[in-house]
């Protein structure tokens, strides 16, 4: 009986494994695609100036209260009963409340002690401009996503580029131009009036590892060395890369790309990054 096992225990951890891995994606999927069509239809419908674009939308004292705010990508629960936070998480702008399925809960070292935390998946920033006194920059910490570009053809070491959660998409021409971009009414490009919303969500699995394309190893896993990663982008805020993120797992390191034991040594999980996006004509604004 052992030996009869023994030869099918890898084809059915293997099978189990992408079933629940593959469930989680799909569900992932679904709830970003969610979150996008909620997130555009409420900044469709939010009264701001005809000329104001995408990021002066979400800079907006309305769209943070009601639609969405980074700051509440990252949640310190560490005196929360379950009933203070639950209310909290109903009391979420919109957005927010959409993405809150997707959040994880761990212990984290982020500078003032080791202490519970909500937040996204992915790198937890610092908000350099970080005021209590400012309703602009009440938050403390807010999280961007790291989107792998490269991968040296040997140990996997990444070279990463950062990316919001919530973001607009914008034709290439454009991509550094937010007055040109779809969202404003008087914009110089095309489909001007547009709100056009992609969400993030950098998916990891918790039981499968991430191995070398083929053609560059043999069976070669990707090692999880967050000191080797290179950073071809700044993000909006400060990377804490000296924080400790709950050791070995999905999410873990100051990058948030993970980490798991597996063939005798820390490898990467495997990992997609998943996007949605929806578009919606601006359907309130004010002169």
């Amino acid at each position: 009986m052992l030996v009869e096992f023994a030869c099918i225990a890898l084809a059915f951890y293997l099978l189990f494994a992408a079933t629940v891995e593959l469930g989680r994606m799909v569900f992932s999927q679904q709830a970003i695609l969610n979150a996008a069509r909620v997130g555009a239809r409420e900044l469709a419908l939010a009264e701001l100036p005809a000329t104001a674009t995408f990021d002066d939308a979400l800079r907006d004292p309305d769209v943070r209260d009601r639609i969405f705010d980074p700051g509440l990508l990252v949640l310190d629960t560490t005196d929360m009963d379950d009933v203070t936070f639950q209310q909290r998480i109903d009391n979420f702008p919109a957005l927010n409340r959409m993405l809150t399925p997707l959040m994880i809960r761990e212990r984290l070292t982020l500078g003032g002690g080791d202490r519970e935390y909500f937040h996204y998946p992915g790198a937890i920033l610092r908000n350099e401009n970080y005021n209590p006194g400012d309703p602009f920059n009440a938050y403390e910490y807010t999280v961007a996503i790291p989107k792998v570009v490269s991968r040296d053809s040997t140990s996997g070491a990444e070279t990463i580029e950062w990316v919001a959660v919530v973001e607009e998409v914008r034709p290439a021409e454009y991509a550094t131009d937010p007055a040109a971009a779809p969202f404003s009414m008087t914009s110089t490009g095309r489909d001007r009036g547009m709100v056009a919303l992609r969400v993030n969500y950098p998916f990891q699995a918790a039981s499968m590892s991430a191995f070398l394309p083929a053609g560059t190893g043999v069976n070669t896993p990707i090692q999880a060395d967050d000191g080797a990663v290179n950073a071809a982008s700044t993000p909006d805020g400060t990377a804490l890369l000296g924080s400790a993120s709950g050791g070995n797992n999905t999410y873990s390191g100051p990058y948030g790309l993970g980490r798991q034991f597996a063939l005798g040594q820390e490898v990467r999980p495997f990992r997609r990054l998943i996007s949605a996006q929806s578009m919606f004509r601006r359907e309130v604004f004010s002169r």
